[in-house]
């Protein structure tokens, strides 16, 4: 009887240790809009200094201060959903490091949706639109990458989610980016 409680212990204590393992965090996250924004941009143009590097547009150091604060917060990994992903994830990494960003760019969002994906949904029902958006994108990186349930946020400027992906989206207004209360909604869906 004594052996039986142990093991009993013993697994419960195994139990909770993984029942209190942080559960993974994602941050879907679009760049023009959001970090790349139109206000800093003109400023820089109007001032007649350099608005761009061998990457592209520099990004607006307002909306990436505010990305830090979110990452800081929340611990999350970075999925590249922007365009900018069509350059690769070697590139988006290497960007990320030579211009001493926050955060740790894990991936980037896929652009085709896979036959492992789309046998397990009924994609008539969906427009045209939606087929093509970075919504099902996220969503098949999801289906794809993530056993249980996580923790995501969408950071992006245009309404290109799903409805389902609703609750985790933040629209951005593309002249100032990520702002101060985009990141603190963004920390709050993050750590629940």
């Amino acid at each position: 009887m004594i052996r039986l409680s142990f093991i009993v212990s013993t697994m419960m204590s195994l139990y909770n240790v993984l029942d209190d393992s942080p559960m993974d965090k994602y941050l879907f996250l679009d760049f023009d809009g959001v970090l790349n924004t139109e206000f800093y941009q003109d400023l820089l143009m109007s001032q007649g200094k350099p608005f761009r590097d061998k990457h592209g547009p520099f990004f607006d150091p307002v909306a990436v201060e505010q990305l830090k604060r979110v990452i800081d917060s929340t611990h999350a990994d970075i999925v590249i959903e922007s365009s900018w992903k069509y350059l690769g994830l070697e590139a988006m990494q290497y960007m990320w490091t030579d211009r001493q960003l926050p955060g740790r760019v894990i991936d980037i969002s896929p652009t085709i949706v896979s036959a492992s994906w789309s046998s397990n949904f009924d994609l008539d029902i969906f427009s045209l639109d939606v087929r093509q958006s970075k919504g099902i994108e996220i969503d098949f990186w999801l289906f794809e990458n993530t056993v249980a349930d996580v923790r995501y946020v969408i950071i992006d400027d245009e309404y290109v989610i799903l409805d389902s992906q609703l609750p985790h989206f933040i629209l951005t207004n593309p002249f100032d980016g990520l702002t101060e209360l985009a990141a603190d909604r963004a920390i709050a869906l993050l750590n629940g």
